[in-house]
């Protein structure tokens, strides 16, 4: 298996001890391999709001040179382990220029058969708002599941037992949906948001989002095809489009 590891923190400390802990884990199902990208080396500028990536398309992103690479590895690796300290209770700054970099996806999501593994850890509070955060996010980008590991720092210095046996159960339910490709129904909030960027790109909001949900067969469902989702799941959804549609017109 194959996995991308993006560290938010500008630092390998607590929140990177978690992810050490989870790659011995991952280590004992098989061996695997890991590409790690130190959001803080890559000297990302800030997002400049250009709107480019919307109006035009992500290759005329300023900084395409640097964010093109980082979403090619998101496709192609198995799995995403993505980290964050928590930062006045929020993310680093690293990983809110990387999801304000990578905001066209949520318009153009594509990770669907994708799993990720959110890791949050804090000297104090907020974990659970940070990892609630990077959970919608990329739920909006289309990953299909996440599994999130948010720890206290008095939890980690030493790692209890306890704390090492719930690293453990995540890690391996993460290692198991990954390897088995497993694929989950979407959320009530993943078809509404699905069906809003449907909506938008049936009504040509901007040429690069009707271009990509025509081009990849998307357009004409409630969900993406290839994700299971029952028929009457999709019921309130079929008509939600509609008003939509009618709305934006």
């Amino acid at each position: 298996m194959k996995y991308l590891v993006i560290n938010g923190s500008p630092r390998r400390k607590n929140t990177w001890q978690i992810v050490e802990e989870v790659k011995k884990n991952l280590d004992k199902q098989e061996q695997n391999t890991y590409d790690e990208i130190e959001l803080k080396d890559l000297e990302l500028p800030m997002c400049t709001a250009c709107y480019n990536c919307f109006t035009n398309s992500e290759n005329t992103c300023p900084h395409a040179q640097i964010i093109q690479p980082i979403t090619e590895k998101m496709m192609q690796y198995d799995g995403l382990i993505i980290t964050s300290p928590v930062y006045t209770l929020n993310v680093t700054a690293h990983i809110k220029n990387l999801f304000d970099h990578l905001a066209y996806i949520y318009h153009r999501p594509q990770f669907f058969k994708k799993h990720a593994l959110i890791i949050v850890t804090t000297a104090g509070a907020g974990h659970k708002k940070v990892a609630n955060y990077m959970d919608e996010s990329l739920e909006n980008m289309g990953y299909n599941q996440r599994y999130r590991i948010t720890l206290n720092h008095n939890q980690m210095n030493p790692l209890q037992e306890k704390t090492t046996k719930e690293i453990s159960k995540t890690a391996n339910k993460f290692y198991q949906a990954t390897k088995n490709k497993t694929l989950k129904s979407p959320s009530l909030k993943a078809l509404l948001m699905y069906n809003v960027w449907r909506a938008m790109a049936n009504n040509k909001t901007t040429q690069p989002d009707y271009q990509y949900w025509t081009q990849n067969n998307m357009i004409e469902y409630e969900y993406h095809p290839d994700i299971p989702c029952s028929i009457l799941k999709k019921i309130p959804f079929k008509i939600f489009y509609k008003i939509m549609t009618k709305i934006l017109k």
